[in-house]
């Protein structure tokens, strides 16, 4: 343990021995936030985004489908169907979800059910436009059966900037992420200097060395997250503590997962710069398809298929969702799963590489 926590110390100071990498760990990151906290929900050429309405229908009848093809007429107003309720938590950009299911009376051919996004502060104002739409159907600000009246009401999160959230979350996966995925740089520098070497031949444990290197790299991303999140908390209120205990879980998912690939690609390069190189690349591309700098949901299909096997876009995911105060735990924490899930493969992927090259080097 006495040489984990000295390897630990020792890359710590390394990585903060110049006050340029404070540059990268927080200003960046902070004015990156401050300016897209305006612009990620809007389109600077087209004005103010046309509301967002998901409609869920288990009914599958003439007069729903009617229904929706009412909505998706309405000018101003976009309407798209999913398979899956829980879309309107995992996707930070739809103000409300339609429940249609099977009415228990012979009058009415089905029930709608309201629900408003936890995080959108847009999500009341849609809902009265949706029930002028409805012919004057009743649907109330919290979420309720805009048919009978009745269904349940969750709390409501009204003021929640979205645009701030998605820039907030966005942000730290994408700067987290870069240094994460250098982490293969570290390994070949050491190795370039002989120290690693030397380290390897004294008495230390070779997986207390290792460990301990990448394990500097998880806790200076976890003390990102937290200045990050708690910048977010006190310049836009973002409700981070919402969930606390599935933030640390997810933030420590997240960490381990972004290091356990840097390893990975250190696998596959020669030099620092490439690995460096490498790192940035994948890490930008992995932010990007994530959704970190614009919505996953407005890709096209193909392109949110591919998104949906993205790490970065399950830890995208996973922050949106701790940052819904109604809801939002249970996704938070299967992102988190997912996560862990994907750090045990490329952590056995990155065994067998080593392997392989070892046995081609003897």
């Amino acid at each position: 343990m006495s040489t984990f926590a000295t390897v630990l110390w020792k890359d710590l100071r390394v990585r903060f021995s110049s006050r340029a990498e404070l540059v990268f760990f927080i200003v960046l990151p902070v004015v990156f936030i401050a300016v897209l906290s305006g612009t990620m929900g809007t389109s600077p050429t087209l004005g103010e985004r046309a509301p967002l309405v998901l409609v869920y229908d288990t009914v599958h009848s003439g007069p729903s489908s009617g229904m929706f093809s009412a909505l998706a007429a309405v000018p101003g107003l976009q309407a798209r169907e999913v398979d899956d309720p829980t879309e309107l938590i995992e996707k930070a950009d739809a103000d409300l979800l339609l429940w249609l299911t099977p009415s228990t009376t012979t009058d009415k051919p089905f029930t709608v059910t309201v629900r408003l996004s936890p995080w959108r502060s847009s999500a009341a104002q849609s809902a009265k436009r949706v029930e002028a739409a409805l012919g004057g159907a009743r649907v109330e600000a919290g979420g309720s059966d805009a048919r009978s009246g009745t269904g349940p009401r969750p709390p409501s999160s009204a003021g929640v900037p979205s645009d701030a959230a998605d820039a907030n979350a966005g942000q730290i996966v994408t700067w987290v992420l870069v240094p994460l995925l250098g982490l293969g740089s570290t390994f070949i520098a050491e190795r370039r200097r002989g120290t690693m070497r030397r380290i390897l031949a004294s008495p230390a444990n070779r997986f207390a060395v290792v460990g301990g290197t990448a394990a500097a790299e998880v806790v200076a991303a976890v003390a990102q997250i937290a200045l990050l999140v708690g910048f977010g908390a006190a310049v836009f209120r973002l409700p981070w503590l919402a969930h606390p205990a599935e933030l640390a879980v997810l933030s420590i998912a997240f960490c381990v997962a972004g290091a356990t690939l840097g390893a990975l690609l250190g696998q596959f390069s020669r030099t620092e710069r490439q690995a460096g190189s490498l790192g940035l690349a994948v890490a930008l591309v992995l932010a990007v398809l994530g959704g970190c700098w614009y919505p996953a949901s407005r890709f096209p299909p193909t392109m949110q298929a591919v998104a949906r096997m993205d790490p970065a876009g399950w830890a995208m995911d996973g922050f949106l969702a701790v940052l819904s105060p109604a809801s939002g735990a249970e996704a938070a924490l299967r992102n988190a799963a997912l996560l862990g899930l994907f750090s045990v493969g490329v952590l056995l992927i990155a065994l067998l590489a080593g392997r392989f090259q070892r046995s081609a080097a003897v």
